[in-house]
């Protein structure tokens, strides 16, 4: 069973149309960041607190030097990257 989730409040028959949001929203992510909570952070919470915080630390720094979250940050940084909105 899962231990981190999410949850949402959706008017009744409203719950595909809210999944299929936040699927679009995810799959706007780059690759390895989708890899890293998928594969690390299930086995981060089995971890003991410092093993898991080494592990965040390490998956953090192999998410944050791939190749398009770093050109991701430089079109941030020149004002070309698009808005981020609340949800």
């Amino acid at each position: 069973m899962p231990v981190g989730f999410a949850q949402y409040l959706v008017p009744v028959g409203g719950a595909v149309a809210k999944a299929i949001e936040l699927a679009q929203r995810i799959a706007t992510n780059a690759p390895m960041t989708n890899y890293a909570l998928i594969q690390a952070l299930p086995r981060i919470t089995e971890m003991t607190a410092d093993h898991g915080l080494l592990m965040e630390s390490l998956m953090a720094s192999v998410v944050e030097t791939a190749p398009e979250a770093q050109a991701r940050v430089q079109e941030f940084l020149d004002g070309r990257g698009p808005k981020v909105k609340a949800s």
